[in-house]
């Protein structure tokens, strides 16, 4: 079992690459499979481990992707008349891409399972207060939030998993979240976290 997610990764994923998009370990994330290239990836996927990365490009032509990226585990996976797909990936782990045994028609990554570390401590107690009341003051301002998630929040005293899961849901801007996936170190994490969704909501 791996300490991040909920089954050891594999030597090699596929990789997708979405331009905007982060998955965060415990996170949900709904795709629509419908180029062909991921279609062949997904047939691969569900024949294997189920497991894939979605990774940023650092390109428009994709010729360069973030090294940082999220593994998820396909937890669904409905067919359509077209041959397109609906799924629902859920996170599994940060992991750096160390090397690729494919690059067309689709990458297939070597990766490296990412650690998080829980770095000086300080006053994450009074943070993570702070993390909560952001997270009403989004839904005072109208915004809808996931069914369940304030009182899953309540619940949850990992704040590692605290804050992935408030990033994943609330922040907007793809290079934080990027940035908020890359950083190891909960603390920072959370710092960074706090400092965008205070300027999100001004």
């Amino acid at each position: 079992m791996n300490r991040q997610g909920i089954q050891d990764l594999p030597r090699t994923v596929p990789v997708m690459v979405l331009p905007g998009v982060t998955l965060f370990p415990n996170s949900l994330l709904p795709l629509f499979i419908f180029e062909p290239r991921y279609r062949s990836m997904l047939e691969e996927a569900l024949g294997t481990d189920r497991m894939l990365a979605v990774a940023m490009p650092r390109d428009d032509e994709e010729s360069e992707i973030q090294p940082i990226a999220g593994v998820g585990l396909l937890r669904a996976c409905i067919r359509n008349d077209d041959g397109t797909s609906n799924l629902i990936l859920q996170g599994v782990s940060r992991v750096r891409f160390t090397d690729y045994e494919q690059v067309e028609p689709y990458r297939i990554a070597h990766i490296e399972s990412l650690t998080s570390k829980d770095g000086e401590r300080g006053n994450l107690e009074s943070q993570v207060t702070r993390l909560h009341a952001l997270c009403a003051r989004f839904k005072e301002q109208g915004i809808e939030l996931p069914q369940q998630f304030e009182a899953y929040l309540n619940q949850i005293t990992d704040i590692g998993v605290i804050t992935d899961l408030v990033a994943s849901t609330l922040l907007v801007d793809s290079d934080t979240r990027q940035e908020l996936l890359a950083e190891l170190e909960i603390p920072k994490r959370l710092s960074l976290l706090l400092e965008a969704l205070t300027k999100q909501l001004t």
